[in-house]
């Protein structure tokens, strides 16, 4: 059902903006003033952060994909080698316990050594690299804007130190 009521549909991308701008002119306390002069560098931020989040959740969809496959492959594994033997179809038995354990190892152990896992897991892992290290420059940022000092400030004090004691 269409709402035809709904104001936000009439704003467009400028409008936002001019309302933003006439927002910015009134008078701020403390550090709203800071952080709302540098506020396209923040929406900038934060939609690079939206598109590294996009891209891990997408990579993250491939990467357990992979995982629940070998998982069901080595349940039906252990399905058929149990139905096939007939000493193993007592599921409390030692044997049983060790069938299960085989056909896990064997179907994980095939998935960790393939090329597409490795590829999977790189993309996420870099993914998630590129989130924290957008985090830590939005944090370095608002530090700055603050008078704190930051990790890279503190990292080359500690390095300083480090050379005056040799």
């Amino acid at each position: 059902m269409k709402n035809e009521n709904n104001t936000l549909n009439d704003f467009t991308k400028d409008d936002i903006i001019e309302k933003w701008k006439k927002l910015q002119n009134f008078p701020t306390l403390g550090m709203f003033s800071a952080l709302n002069k540098d506020y396209k560098e923040y929406l900038e931020d934060m939609l690079e952060l939206n598109r590294i989040l996009m891209d891990l959740q997408k990579y993250l969809s491939k990467y357990w994909l992979q995982m629940s496959k070998t998982q069901f492959h080595a349940i039906g594994n252990v399905l058929l080698k149990s139905r096939s033997d007939p000493k193993f179809n007592d599921t409390d038995s030692e044997k049983f316990r060790l069938l299960v354990i085989d056909a896990f190892e064997e179907a994980y152990s095939s998935l960790f050594s393939s090329k597409e896992f490795a590829v999977a897991y790189n993309e996420v892992y870099s993914k998630q690299l590129d989130y924290v290290n957008c985090i830590n420059k939005i944090v370095e940022r608002n530090l700055n804007l603050l008078n704190i000092p930051t990790r890279t400030e503190l990292d080359e004090v500690l390095k300083d130190l480090q050379e005056m004691k040799k």
